[in-house]
């Protein structure tokens, strides 16, 4: 492998350049001579097509790595560990899952080693992640509470704890899952998870009958640019609201948000 090109695009990769990093693997990858060597190298590309959503190129890139016979076990892993996440990024979540699990069996003790701590935190994070957004919330929780312990530069705690608070409210425990909402929020989250917990949070305040608390996060929800809230969360948030000034007897206030969630 040549050392200075695989630090150039290390170099592109990490100052946000990923697609000319991307271009930079694939030159390695064309020299490279054996087949581990070329698959290692292809693996980072993929990557890079999956970090900057070009699954087209990413899927091409899979497809000729599997053309190679791999011998090392572990960048065997790392090439199913990409797989998995592309099918996932993709929204074939079941078949993601399934791929995630097959890993797990497949590499106990390489994933034990601690210096592959981060690839296992990571696979069980998205594998959390999946199974949440399928509603399994009894298989995604005891994922997601391990999740909560990870410490590696590799783990998204903010995720974590919002995932986490949708387990916990959609299996009727509110505690904990106001709990997790909140922790998410101070660990800091994009603008439309934000909402979208604010949202939940603002639900479990209304039925708990703390209104006040309520109509603060759903304000705060409606205060992310409008570009990060899709309609139909724009559309339940106004609709809530609209609930929430009715108990407290702002009827101007309902009328006015009960209009605007008829205009979406």
């Amino acid at each position: 492998m040549d050392q200075a090109h695989f630090e150039n695009a290390n170099r592109l990769w990490a100052t946000g350049l990923v697609e000319d990093a991307a271009h930079e693997f694939r030159a390695m990858a064309d020299e490279a001579d054996y087949p581990d060597e070329k698959a290692a190298i292809l693996a980072n590309e993929h990557k890079c097509y999956c970090q900057i959503g070009q699954l087209d190129k990413a899927n091409e890139v899979m497809r000729q790595i599997r053309t190679l016979t791999i011998e090392d076990k572990f960048i065997r892993m790392i090439v199913d560990f990409g797989d998995a996440c592309m099918t996932t990024q993709m929204g074939k979540l079941e078949e993601g899952i399934s791929k995630f699990e097959k890993i797990l069996q497949a590499n106990q003790g390489e994933l034990r080693d601690p210096e592959n701590r981060h690839l296992y935190e990571e696979l069980q994070e998205r594998r959390g992640f999946a199974l949440t957004s399928l509603r399994r919330y009894t298989e995604a929780l005891p994922v997601l509470q391990e999740a909560v312990s990870f410490a590696t530069d590799k783990s998204d705690p903010q995720l974590v704890q919002f995932y986490l608070g949708i387990c916990y409210q959609d299996t009727s425990n509110p505690a904990p899952a106001k709990e997790a909402f909140l922790r998410a929020i101070e660990l800091g989250l994009d603008n439309q998870s934000e909402a979208h917990a604010r949202y939940r949070l603002a639900i479990l305040y209304y039925r708990s009958g703390a209104l006040a608390q309520a109509k603060h996060h759903l304000e705060v929800a409606l205060r992310v640019p409008q570009q990060a809230l899709s309609a139909q969360l724009r559309k339940n948030i106004y609709q809530q609201m609209s609930r929430v000034c009715h108990y407290l007897q702002e009827f101007e206030e309902e009328k006015r948000y009960s209009s605007l969630a008829h205009e979406l």
